[in-house]
């Protein structure tokens, strides 16, 4: 119950949920929440979609809502008076064997012929839309 009380604190009344209002490229999206609503740079946060249909209990015929379909987190990177960018923070890690047609390969070894490098790079939102949502993490 802590954690809710704070998060509430954290979050003025009207702040969430946000809605998405541009995509500027596949990392970066535009919310409509900014300075006015106390947002921060740095800020983590969560895009998500609505599905369309409603979802039922097969056992008691309650409607359960709505299911919210994540599209990525991130983080607050720039905010202006009414409006914030957001860009991804999650990362995928890539492996890459080295080219052994290189011409200095020619000096290496057997083994250092064999050398796969991985390395990290931004994952991209999964199929963001204007009128996508936001809410803190």
């Amino acid at each position: 119950m802590e954690n809710l009380t704070e998060t509430t604190l954290l979050s003025p009344k009207g702040t969430f949920p946000a809605q998405i209002v541009n995509i500027l490229d596949p990392y970066r999206l535009v919310m409509n929440r900014g300075e006015r609503n106390r947002i921060k740079v740095g800020r983590r946060v969560l895009i998500y979609g609505i599905s369309e249909e409603e979802i039922i209990d097969p056992n008691t015929g309650e409607s359960l809502g709505y299911l919210e379909i994540v599209k990525g987190t991130g983080r607050v990177i720039n905010v202006q008076d009414n409006m914030a960018t957001i860009e991804s923070d999650k990362k995928q890690t890539f492996r890459r064997k080295l080219d052994n047609s290189n011409p200095f390969y020619l000096l290496a070894s057997p083994r250092e012929k064999a050398e796969i490098i991985e390395f990290d790079e931004p994952k991209p939102f999964e199929n963001p839309k204007i009128g996508d949502w936001v809410k803190p993490l």
